[in-house]
């Protein structure tokens, strides 16, 4: 594949998009090469990540970092890290799968070298990341069973008690157990994006849930040998 870094190309035209990006991530990849509670790799369309991240545009800062559970090749990964400049992690437990993102990180890097150190790729379970406290967006593609599902985000409710943030879960296809789940556990209907296909088929939306709340900003001078309270 011919990488020359060019200008963004139009929501509709994929091919052009990976070749901006320097990546190949289309094959969708049928068999299950993990178990019956992991699903098969199926990245999001350009048009669909374009369209979400759009109304998320005044949301997401340089100083977010983006989970992919199930982030296969790598492909949202890519895309948000050179639209938002932010960090990423992808967590893939196809060892196959992972080893195609790790090719990927390694051709984008060299388009957009101010990229490096800000694309981790994991090859585990899902269910065994532990959530770091700078993770702020979750994004699930239909990856794995609601047994996954759950725990995944336990581990996520408990590091925003722990740690107080607001954090946005993002899942493109939605199961209604996985929304039920996500209402059980307090979390906010935040926002349904419908995608450009959403009249043909009703599935085709994002819809994104929000829980916690930004932490309590204290007022405070930094003076050259300490930090004084205002009003001290």
């Amino acid at each position: 594949m011919k990488r020359n870094k060019g200008q963004t190309p139009k929501y509709y035209e994929n091919d052009k998009y990976e070749e901006f990006l320097g990546i190949e991530s289309t094959e969708i990849v049928y068999n299950n090469r993990y178990n019956d509670d992991y699903y098969r790799y199926e990245p999001t369309s350009y048009s669909g990540l374009i369209c979400s991240f759009d109304e998320l545009e005044k949301e997401i800062t340089s100083f977010d970092r983006l989970v992919d559970f199930g982030c296969g090749k790598g492909r949202v990964l890519f895309y948000v890290n050179q639209r938002f400049r932010c960090e990423v992690c992808g967590i893939e437990v196809d060892e196959e799968l992972y080893e195609q993102a790790l090719d990927n990180r390694s051709y984008y890097n060299t388009r957009f070298r101010d990229s490096a150190g800000k694309i981790e790729l994991i090859n585990g379970k899902a269910e065994e990341y532990e959530i770091r406290p700078e993770d702020t967006v979750f994004y699930f593609f239909n990856p794995f069973e609601i047994n996954i599902f759950s725990q995944v985000i336990d581990h996520i409710t408990d590091s925003v008690d722990k740690h107080p943030r607001k954090v946005l879960v993002m899942m493109y296809y939605p199961k209604e157990n996985y929304r039920d789940y996500l209402r059980k556990k307090q979390f906010r209907l935040h926002r349904i994006i419908k995608l450009p296909t959403y009249e043909m088929d009703w599935d085709e939306k994002v819809v994104v849930y929000e829980y916690g709340a930004p932490p309590q900003r204290e007022e405070f001078d930094i003076y050259d040998h300490g930090t004084a309270f205002l009003g001290e």
